[in-house]
């Protein structure tokens, strides 16, 4: 009995001296970000501006609505971006074409933004991007047994032709009902060509779909700094670094200047959708 009651003693010592501590982390200076997309497809471009925010905060980016920015191709046209238009809440720090604007393939896209004098810029070409043939649909039998969302166990299966004389990359996008699904919310979509081989038949999504439901998928060329991009990118958001004493993951690659976060991405786009009946 008298060595039980030490041990409850020496338990209750140790529970009474547990107390929350907040890491004193070395805050390094806010950077610039920014996300800029130019498509061939109308009402697709744009151009987020943010500044990154401390390890601490809570809630959105602080976003940058002062700032110039246009993006010119190579023949010397020059397009101006403008601050939110329409004064939505939901889209501050995002810049739009100011007149009808549509990417072209094979023209490559510069982005220049000015925010109270620092100059950031981009470079990135816009290739080809494989036809989506057809869209079907079929059963997943494990998620049947153990869906992850009641009612959603169909997938779907891509069917394409991809030339294998260039080398080409791919970020792929599946959308229900209009809105931007992911099975995991850090999975990023995102292939190159050696990976789907010349016959894409039947290529399974990594999300699921009910019945009725409106699935549609885009697929995006990318250039190789895209790709890389977007690789390093999935590589911090699923990587812990080594645990708490491993290494602070590195920030993504860019093609951005000035030491900004983000990147400038330029590219062709395909898009079939489909209900699911």
């Amino acid at each position: 009995m008298r060595q039980y009651a030490k041990i409850f003693l020496l338990s209750s010592v140790l529970l009474a001296c547990e107390e929350s501590t907040v890491l004193d982390l070395k805050q390094t200076p806010s950077r610039i970000v920014i996300e800029g997309l130019v498509t061939n497809k109308p009402n697709y471009q744009s151009v987020k501006v943010t500044r990154s925010a401390e390890f601490y905060a809570s809630g959105k980016t602080p976003r940058i609505t002062d700032a110039v920015v246009t993006v010119s191709d190579d023949t010397g046209l020059e397009f101006n971006f403008i601050h939110n238009p329409r004064n939505h809440p939901d889209s501050a720090g995002i810049y739009i074409p100011e007149g009808s604007f549509v990417g072209a393939i094979g023209r490559t896209y510069s982005l220049w933004v000015n925010i109270n004098g620092d100059i950031y810029e981009a470079r990135d070409k816009m290739l080809s991007v494989t036809a989506i043939d057809s869209l079907k649909f079929q059963i997943n039998s494990d998620q049947q047994a153990d869906p992850n969302e009641t009612g959603k166990i169909y997938e779907m299966l891509l069917f394409a032709k991809e030339p294998q004389d260039e080398n080409n990359f791919y970020l792929f996008k599946y959308y229900r009902n209009d809105s931007l699904t992911f099975f995991n919310r850090t999975d990023i979509y995102y292939s190159d060509d050696e990976l789907l081989g010349e016959n894409i038949a039947g290529i399974p999504s990594p999300v699921y779909f009910a019945a009725e439901d409106k699935a549609r998928l885009e697929v995006y060329s990318l250039s190789r700094q895209g790709y890389v991009f977007y690789n390093d990118l999935s590589t911090t958001l699923n990587n812990d670094g080594g645990g708490m004493f491993g290494p602070i993951p590195a920030p993504p690659r860019t093609n951005l200047s000035n030491d900004a976060l983000g990147f400038f991405q330029v590219s062709a786009v395909q898009e079939k959708e489909s209900y699911i009946e």
